[in-house]
């Protein structure tokens, strides 16, 4: 299990415009484990709502000094989108930034290929987590049959399952809901069966000020999803000083304006 405490840097403490969750699930009780496969499942494109969880998850292990891979299988990662967690957690970007190894395919035969080479890789780095972002995302392109889709499925859940125990790392693969076309719904079925974790998100609220509310289905743990909370009170707080204008000057000068007789 991955530790998910706050980092003890000192200048963590220094955001102000950023305070620890006050509500909502704990991140620590849903956390991978290694040796298993976490499915995220939640709404919005290949499961796009549940990125954000594998954000956070994959920023306290950078934190820590460990390198992560992400294979991107629907062509939508920024790593700008770690920068305000690990600023948050009072770390270094660059040096965390550098330990994270980014892949991605455009196909679903190249995103095979690189889930083929993952052994190897976590062979040198020894990762603790491997992320697969929109694992079913090239599923259904017109050029991939039917056949071939439920072949390739099948191979790469059996290359995750061996990845992480044979290499004792978390993998987590992060898809969409099962309410979508015939095929993808069964794929999505088809991958929870074989995980060993699965959480799935909802969105609650209205569209403007909707949350993300998880289900971890293994243990029945459910809540929305903030693991920091923002603070609109402190997010612009001035010291408090008192201005006497009997007392103190302006601070405005009075430039003398020199014109020269004719």
């Amino acid at each position: 299990m991955m530790d998910m405490k706050q980092n003890p840097n000192p200048i963590a403490g220094k955001h102000l415009a950023l305070v620890r969750r006050t509500h909502g699930i704990d991140p620590a009780l849903i956390q991978p484990q290694a040796g298993q496969l976490y499915h995220l499942s939640g709404p919005g494109r290949s499961g796009k709502s549940m990125r954000c969880v594998a954000e956070h998850w994959v920023a306290h292990a950078l934190v820590q000094g460990r390198t992560v891979h992400w294979v991107d299988g629907a062509c939508r990662i920024d790593p700008a989108r770690f920068i305000p967690l690990l600023e948050a957690m009072g770390a270094e970007v660059e040096p965390c930034l550098a330990r994270l190894y980014l892949s991605r395919g455009f196909t679903l035969h190249q995103l095979d290929r690189q889930l083929e080479r993952l052994p190897d890789e976590l062979a040198i780095t020894r990762s603790p987590m491997v992320v697969v972002d929109g694992l079913l995302a090239m599923h259904s392109d017109d050029a991939v049959s039917s056949l071939e889709s439920r072949t390739l499925l099948r191979r790469h859940t059996n290359i995750l399952r061996h990845l992480a125990h044979q290499h004792h790392t978390a993998v987590v693969a992060i898809t969409g809901l099962d309410h979508g076309p015939s095929d993808l719904t069964r794929h999505v079925r088809y991958l929870r069966r074989h995980s060993q974790n699965h959480l799935e998100g909802t969105w609650r609220g209205r569209r403007r000020q909707r949350l993300l509310h998880v289900v971890h289905r293994r243990s029945g743990i459910q809540g929305t999803w903030q693991p920091f909370q923002r603070d609109p009170q402190t997010a612009f707080l001035l010291p408090k000083r008192r201005l006497n204008p009997q007392e103190v000057a302006s601070s405005a000068g009075v430039l003398a304006l020199h014109h020269t007789e004719s």
